[in-house]
């Protein structure tokens, strides 16, 4: 990531982060709106600040991949190959963790929204790799699978819906967020839809939530940049470009909600079935 990235990222952080006490407590005090509407439910502190940590490992579905091979070293010479050659793979997995820093706030007492910003890093991993239209002599001298490391900041926006009554509770979230990744000009862009149904209590004490739902994800890759391939004993630098969605769009999930104070919420998030992620949350509100 270059430096200009970086103090752009560090200076919104900071700008969103400095706002006086005294203004925080009077946007506090005066969301959300229609607190009528509420009808006697108890509402949370309408300002939020959470950090979040986000593993997720899934399945990818290649829409395209070419690369460009440089002069292959044969004992009869070198062999030069055309660029942009198409290849496939039977499997395309990816595993990615992202931190990120969450700012949130209840317009309405049914409706909140939010924006984050943080740092992402993953791997993809290419199986069963073959490049098309090669003779044997060569298709045998390249590997039959590699890997793609990256990095890069993250950062998006996202509403939630939410509804109780008694003690349970309904909500639907959405967010759409962007990654510009250290590969090339490579990105990754998500939009995800998360419904949950849960119910909240005391158990020993303690005051939070169980929640049940789903994890609809529209996630396309687009990965560009160059990586090195052992060739005949040597490393050859490959330019690589893969395009990629995520082949499973939904997964289901399960977590809890802890409220230590009226302030201080924890939560934990597991999702399963062909796609699995891990979702640790701490949120402070205000």
């Amino acid at each position: 990531m270059s430096n200009t990235k970086q103090t752009i990222i560090a200076a919104a952080v900071a700008v969103t982060f400095t706002t006086t006490t005294a203004q925080a407590d009077g946007l506090s005090d005066s969301l959300p709106l229609g607190k009528s509407l509420a009808a006697g439910h108890e509402l949370p502190l309408s300002l939020g600040v959470s950090a979040n940590v986000f593993f997720l490992e899934q399945n990818m579905e290649p829409q395209s991949i070419s690369i460009d091979i440089p002069p292959l070293p044969l004992p009869t010479g070198l062999v030069e190959l055309p660029p942009g050659l198409p290849a496939t793979a039977d499997n395309l997995e990816s595993r990615a963790t992202s931190t990120t820093a969450k700012l949130d706030a209840w317009l309405l007492p049914f409706l909140n929204v939010y924006g984050v910003v943080g740092y992402v890093d993953g791997e993809t991993v290419a199986s069963g790799f073959s490049v098309s239209g090669l003779p044997p002599e060569l298709a045998s001298l390249l590997p039959n699978s590699f890997s793609i490391a990256y990095s890069g900041p993250v950062y998006g926006a996202g509403i939630t819906l939410a509804a109780g009554y008694n003690q349970f509770f309904a909500s639907l979230d959405a967010n759409y967020t962007e990654s510009d990744l250290d590969i090339g000009d490579s990105t990754i862009e998500a939009f995800i839809i998360s419904p949950r149904i849960g119910i909240t209590g005391n158990l020993g004490g303690l005051e939070g939530s169980l929640y049940v739902g789903a994890m609809y994800q529209d996630i396309d890759e687009n990965q560009n940049g160059t990586v090195n391939f052992p060739v005949a004993g040597q490393s050859l630098p490959v330019g690589y470009n893969v395009i990629s969605e995520a082949e499973d769009k939904w997964n289901y999930l399960v977590g809890a909600n802890l409220k230590a104070s009226e302030s201080w919420n924890y939560g934990i998030e597991v999702g399963f079935s062909e796609r699995t992620h891990v979702m640790a949350t701490l949120n402070y509100r205000f």
